[in-house]
């Protein structure tokens, strides 16, 4: 039975609650900007040391980054990130703001004294209008000292990043760190959660914007995490691996919090008809995350990044159906995948301008049928099948109490250096088990989901979500053999439609139709072979063989010259085999650069010119080789 975790409260909750209401009241104190006529610091307006523009005057509210081409990059003094092109009055009010009175101060325009020095009536000059064209000229200035700046490289926005080994949470006010120090084991220990404001930090500028989750202010151990909670109403829904899969989407929930800090971001990808909780599940995610989380539907792939920028915030897409054309499915799709790793994007723009963004994201999406995806595609993405709930399952909907999502963060930040050096190393190791036969892209997609599992319930949490534990084991240690039978039965049948690209070609092929008829019925490419592969029962033979296939433009040489087995030869370019793969991937030859990719056991490199050229159709033709009997044991090897 599952532990009942005791959650945080009496006094370290009141504690907790205290230190956020005095980070609150510090943050009052600190507007302060004084009339231009006064001296700050001792210094008069204007007579600060390099006046006006030889640099920047002191405690300049705010930051140059530097420019790219005729754009300058400046964090404004609420520490937003700015792209300035129109050097006028308002566009320097606006930057300065609130610290309006500095601007009049650093750049005075003086009014005329009135009377004389010691005179009665003397009315000393004063502070009235604002050097505009000096104050650009510094700024100017400073933006070319600084040099190059790329926003997309050089800012990050609000969400989870990493730092050399120390996890960052950027809530957009505040980053937020935890301090610790390690064992002998290095492991974690003693954890202060420090805050600072928005600014550079290990060579990058972390922009402020509005504020989002912070996470909880004393130390969530994985003894007293909301997270087992969290886990045990998880499986009250109608998984179709009700073994695994409230562990995968909890450990999403863990690798969305850490984003931009992970090598990569796993997809996750929820589907169900009606009636099978997809939009609680969602619900559950707005409630943890909070404004940090980017929940959208019916939305495109610029709408994403564009709303994202430098965030790593997670994105949650509802209602993200498969549609008969599917280009605007395909381009957020191609947005996730390219967040998975942080590869970058770029888009044209309406004024010739390309724009270049990098994701750091995790997403998730929901639907009743998912979209088109290729291998690309599936390898990143981990798909939950949803059965109808129960009649009665929306009188046990779970509650997400307001501060659990703070928790779940604060535990994650305290937990990131053991999650670095240990957890998922672990993971990737028990994942690259040769049983499971999992690719290194799979090995990270899942290794990383169920490492954050771990990360938020531990070992135990796991066993009482129902995985075995080791009997023989001193203390709580999962099974590992039954864990790799696990995996291996969660696994198999996503691994079986991840078909390779060349694979999808021969069976393409193979499938195709050609204008030839038996028993009044058409046959495919297929078909004639098999007929010619059992000559023993039916009248085919390979010369009658290789006029049916001439039709569709294919060609065909005996067993053994040179292949093993009966060898299909396709041409490099066809007009019958466009009419196959037309409007797909590998129209227009694309093919061949697929079949290029099959094992040397189906398609043979090393050979002679003569073995390469075929006539079909009485015309020489350069083919690829497909040997069928290649074919036949790997495919009976895979099942």
């Amino acid at each position: 039975m599952a532990r009942k975790p005791k959650i945080q409260g009496g006094i370290q909750g009141i504690r907790a609650q205290f230190l956020d209401a005095q980070q609150v009241l510090d943050e009052k104190k600190e507007l302060v900007d004084p009339d231009a006529n006064l001296l700050r610091n001792g210094i008069k307006a204007g007579q600060w040391e390099g006046a006006p523009h030889h640099n920047m005057p002191p405690d300049c509210p705010i930051t140059v980054l530097g420019k790219k081409g005729e754009t300058i990059y400046v964090i404004n003094a609420i520490g937003e990130l700015e792209e300035i092109t129109r050097h006028d009055l308002p566009t320097l009010l606006r930057i300065f703001s609130p610290f309006v009175n500095y601007v009049f101060w650093a750049w005075p325009a003086w009014s005329k004294a009135k009377g004389e020095p010691g005179s009665e009536g003397y009315v000393p000059p004063k502070v009235e209008r604002v050097q505009r064209d000096q104050a650009w000229t510094a700024i100017i200035g400073e933006a070319g000292r600084k040099g190059l700046f790329d926003p997309q490289n050089n800012v990050r926005g609000r969400g989870g990043w990493k730092a050399q080994d120390k996890f960052i949470w950027h809530s957009g006010k505040h980053l937020f760190s935890v301090d610790i120090k390690t064992d002998k084991n290095n492991r974690a220990t003693d954890w202060q959660l420090q805050a600072a404001k928005p600014g550079d930090y290990d060579g990058f500028f972390y922009a402020q914007d509005n504020d989002t989750v912070h996470p909880w202010q004393t130390p969530i151990g994985v003894n007293d995490s909301p997270a087992h909670i969290i886990l045990q109403d998880l499986k009250s829904w109608k998984w179709e691996r009700p073994y695994i899969d409230p562990i995968f989407f909890l450990g999403w929930i863990g690798s969305a919090f850490l984003s931009g800090a992970l090598d990569v971001r796993p997809i996750m990808f929820t589907m169900g008809g009606a009636g099978t909780g997809k939009s609680t599940l969602h619900g559950i995610l707005r409630a943890l995350f909070g404004s940090a989380l980017y929940s959208t539907a019916n939305t495109t792939a610029a709408g994403i990044y564009q709303n994202i920028r430098q965030d790593s915030r997670p994105v949650a897409v509802d209602e993200f159906e498969r549609k008969a054309q599917g280009q605007k499915e395909q381009a957020i799709i191609e947005l996730a995948r390219q967040s998975y790793s942080g590869a970058k994007g770029y888009r044209g723009g309406a004024n010739g301008d390309g724009t270049e963004f990098e994701l750091r994201s995790s997403f998730i999406f929901s639907a009743i049928l998912h979209p088109h995806l290729g291998v690309q595609d599936r390898t990143r993405m981990i798909i939950l099948n949803l059965n109808a709930l129960d009649k009665d399952a929306n009188a046990t909907q779970p509650l997400i109490k307001e501060e659990w999502g703070r928790m779940i963060l604060r535990q994650i930040m305290d937990g990131f250096h053991d999650f670095y050096w240990h957890i998922l190393p672990k993971w990737r190791q028990i994942l690259s088990d040769q049983r499971l036969a999992l690719d290194p892209r799979a090995i990270d997609t899942y290794g990383t989901v169920l490492a954050c599992a771990e990360l938020l319930v531990g070992e135990q949490g796991l066993v009482d979500a129902g995985m075995h534990q080791d009997p023989t084991a001193d203390g709580v240690r999962l099974d590992l053999d039954m864990l790799v039978e696990t995996i291996e039965a969660a696994t198999s049948a996503d691994r079986a439609e991840q078909v390779p690209k060349w694979q999808e070609v021969i069976e393409k092929i193979m499938g195709a139709k050609v204008d030839a008829y038996k028993a009044g019925e058409r046959q495919t490419v297929g078909g004639i072979i098999e007929a010619l592969e059992n000559d023993q029962r039916s009248d085919m033979n390979i010369d009658e063989a290789r006029a049916r296939l001439a039709l569709i433009g294919l060609g065909l040489r005996d067993k053994n010259k040179p292949c093993r087995g009966y060898a299909l030869a396709i041409p490099h370019n066809d007009d019958n085999l466009n009419r196959v793969f037309a409007d797909g991937e590998f129209n227009h030859g694309g093919w061949t650069l697929a079949l290029k990719q099959a094992p040397q056991t189906i398609v043979p490199r090393e050979l002679s010119k003569a073995d390469k050229t075929v006539k079909i159709n009485r015309v020489a033709k350069t083919v690829t080789l497909v040997d069928l009997a290649g074919y036949d044991e790997r495919m009976e090897a895979a099942g």
